[in-house]
């Protein structure tokens, strides 16, 4: 037999949960049910939209995809609450790789508000590209703090990208520079 006299008194189990606790497990369940929820709506309300017009996406085609994307990233994330749950061991414990939440002080959370402020007054004269490069730019490389090959991917899909997938794909116009050298260059 095992000599038991080494063995601390705070291994014991742990007792009931509170019901602070029990509240705060089922919140996350609730909220991926809600976010589930929502997209479904938007996803049905966007079926008496016209999908698609003379013009290019009508009124029912960015409510259907975004219903079907909540739907899809909600059932995601509570398949993942539920797997978490299955494994007590991992309980309350952050995977190794897993990053903390960033606490967000006051000068950065102004520096996001004016950053949006200086966004939406350089699309007219700057145009959509170079206004949403610069955007991403600053707050990936800045605000993120993340590599620079990284935030350079990222802005130019973000910024040409998406300009190329609005306006030749989806015939949906972006502001573009009235800025003659800029208008010249295609920007």
């Amino acid at each position: 037999m095992g000599d038991y006299t080494n063995i601390p008194a705070t291994t014991a189990v742990a007792g009931p949960a509170t019901a602070d606790e029990r509240r705060r497990s089922v919140l996350p369940l609730l909220v991926a049910a809600l976010v589930v929820a929502i997209g479904a709506a938007a996803f049905i309300g966007s079926r008496s939209l016209g999908y698609w017009d003379d013009l290019g996406p009508g009124p029912g085609f960015f409510p259907l995809w975004l219903g079907v994307l909540l739907v899809v990233l909600g059932l995601i994330w509570f398949g993942q609450e539920l797997r978490a749950r299955l494994r007590p061991e991992t309980a309350g414990k952050p995977a190794p790789d897993e990053e903390e939440t960033p606490e967000y002080s006051l000068p950065t959370v102004l520096a996001i508000l004016v950053s949006l402020c200086v966004l939406a007054a350089c699309l007219e004269p700057v145009g959509y590209q170079v206004s949403m490069l610069v955007f991403l730019l600053f707050h990936l490389l800045v605000v993120g703090r993340r590599g620079p090959l990284q935030s350079l991917v990222i802005a130019v899909i973000g910024s040409f990208g998406v300009f190329y997938a609005f306006t030749r794909l989806l015939t949906v116009p972006l502001p573009v520079s009235s800025i003659p050298f800029l208008r010249d260059l295609g920007l």
